[in-house]
């Protein structure tokens, strides 16, 4: 984005939309309206929407996702923003809007010029000193050189970030690098084959592989698929991480010594049978992305599908991550 005022328009668009000579179409063909009447008048970027997923806030931009997997087109009303190259052409804008009754249209406001790009690098991961989690990792940007901790065991995963969730800032990520850490202290990790279910970022199976283990990692979307198989490169385990877009085909016998799933609870409780018939006796099984009132539901509903050695849960603020330890 670059350093020359713009302004921001707030728009409250629910599912379906009233546009002017066409009738009532869905909130993603009012998007695509929007470009289409102001896109050669200033409109430079929509963000498409706020996602609010019972007590939790997730931003989304809806396009980034794939058709069957786009929670914001699920809302019954997001609030979008709307960037013009300058206030004018946003209170143009605004004049258009607010003869749409359907819409809840808030005042321009004018951004100060910055160098957003030099800001979000400076900001991103701690200013480039990286995260630091227990016991043992570093998360670091790219474009920074590998800081020196004096910590000897310290290990250090580079994420860039793109379309891909999971740049160690998030609870949810936290909590399973923690747990991953644990599991590598309590036994021997080397060759051991994983699963990363859902790796946005790929920061899961490539802890995974830092960590000795040859990993298959699960992501659907393509755009965060590309990004994983960047950061594998970056951090020099692509050797090690399988990508796929699609759980592969079972073997005859359970395969997984351990299997890492950080996504939401439908996801945990639809993939269910598919995760469990794949690890084997002894395994271990990470399900994060949930909250404190999922926990009862996941833990019930996986009890019935094998028998738990045992079973802990694990809290960050709101986020709850659950390690189930399947008997021998």
């Amino acid at each position: 984005m670059s350093n020359s005022n713009i302004s921001q328009l707030s728009v409250s668009i629910p599912c379906r939309v009233s546009v002017p000579g066409e009738g009532q179409v869905p909130r993603e063909v009012f998007y695509a309206w929007l470009w289409d009447q102001f896109g050669q008048h200033g409109l430079v970027g929509i963000h498409e929407g706020t996602l609010l997923c019972e007590r939790a806030l997730w931003i989304f931009d809806s396009a980034e996702a794939p058709s069957d997997r786009d929670w914001i087109d699920d809302q019954i009303q997001v609030q979008a923003e709307l960037y013009f190259s300058n206030l004018s052409q946003s209170k143009n804008a605004e004049g258009v809007l607010r003869q749409i009754v359907d819409l809840k249209v808030g005042l321009p406001q004018e951004e100060i010029p910055q160098d957003w790009d030099a800001q979000w690098k400076a900001s991103f991961l701690n200013q480039g000193e990286g995260v630091v989690i227990p016991p043992f990792w570093r998360i670091i940007p790219p474009w920074v050189k590998t800081v020196e901790s004096g910590e000897q065991r310290e290990k250090a995963i580079r994420i860039n970030p793109g379309a891909g969730f999971g740049t160690g800032t998030h609870e949810t990520t936290q909590l399973c690098l923690e747990l991953l850490g644990d599991f590598f202290l309590k036994q021997e990790m080397q060759d051991k084959r994983c699963l990363d279910f859902g790796s946005g970022s790929g920061i899961l199976g490539i802890a995974l592989a830092l960590l000795g283990s040859r990993v298959d990692a699960i992501e659907l979307d393509q755009l965060a698929l590309d990004n994983a198989q960047e950061n594998a490169k970056l951090n020099q385990c692509q050797d090690k991480i399988q990508f796929y877009k699609a759980l592969p085909p079972q073997g005859l016998t359970p395969e997984y010594s351990l299997i890492v799933a950080n996504i939401l609870r439908p996801v945990l409780l639809d993939f269910s049978e598919a995760l469990v018939s794949r690890l084997i006796p002894g395994g271990g099984l990470i399900l994060s992305g949930l909250l404190e009132n999922d926990i009862p539901l996941i833990l019930g509903h996986y009890q019935k599908l094998l028998v738990f050695e045992q079973s802990a849960i694990f809290a960050k603020g709101e986020w709850r991550a659950v390690l189930i330890k399947n008997a021998l």
